[in-house]
């Protein structure tokens, strides 16, 4: 196939075929020659409304497949391709910041309810493969792969939790993201973010818990370090 003549042909065609040409070509690229070639289109490209039923069933059916390791496929691994990142392994990454910016859409767009349940499932599959289980493969996995901010979305989280919970359940998931936060040295500032969106009831049933739990929170919080 002789490139110039190709593309030559593709000048004269019209924008619709031309789409169609790079939807295909999209389709049969590695996840590593989609990132080279259509990244910077995407950074750009604004995100649109969020359907907050379709996406948790969409985000629950790819919960299933991760569990059910549809995405797990190893490989013997040496001292020559011990850096080797599994495609599949890549597109559950990708996939996976997706889903997790698209919860944050919906918390943008005031659809709460929808945002909290769906950042639920995404986070405990992060806590599934952060333990140890077999979800994707590699020399060492985590949700630290995951190419997405984890701040701006646990800030979103905790956003929509806060308007829709009780000081129980915020405080209950507050307290276990504040505990993951620790392990990195409270990067995303996830205690401070709690008490910034947190009403009155909520925020003082967070602090008795953090209190009664001794839970390690940044010296600057003015909270019990014990643990």
């Amino acid at each position: 196939m002789k490139k110039d003549r190709l593309f030559a042909f593709l000048e004269r065609q019209p924008v619709s075929t031309l789409l169609e040409y790079l939807e295909a070509s999209y389709d049969e690229m590695t996840v590593d020659q989609r990132e080279a070639v259509f990244r910077q289109a995407a950074e750009k490209a604004p995100r649109a409304a969020v359907d907050g039923q379709l996406l948790i069933e969409e985000i629950e059916n790819f919960k299933q497949r991760s569990l059910a390791k549809e995405y797990y496929h190893p490989f013997a691994i040496n001292s020559k391709n011990f850096m080797h990142v599994p495609e599949e392994t890549r597109e559950w990454c990708d996939q996976m910041a997706e889903f997790l910016q698209d919860c944050g859409q919906l918390t943008k767009q005031g659809d709460h309810a929808a945002a909290v349940a769906g950042f639920a499932a995404l986070y405990e599959l992060m806590d599934v493969l952060d333990r140890g289980e077999e979800i994707i493969f590699g020399e060492e996995v985590g949700s630290w792969m995951i190419p997405c901010e984890r701040k701006d979305c646990t800030s979103a989280y905790l956003t929509s939790l806060a308007a829709t919970s009780s000081p129980e359940e915020f405080a209950g998931v507050a307290v276990s993201l504040i505990r993951h936060d620790s392990f990195r040295s409270f990067a995303d500032k996830v205690y401070e973010t709690a008490l910034h969106v947190a009403d009155k009831a909520q925020k003082a049933h967070l602090k008795a818990e953090i209190e009664r739990l001794g839970i390690r929170t940044p010296p600057e919080a003015g909270a019990k370090t014990t643990k």
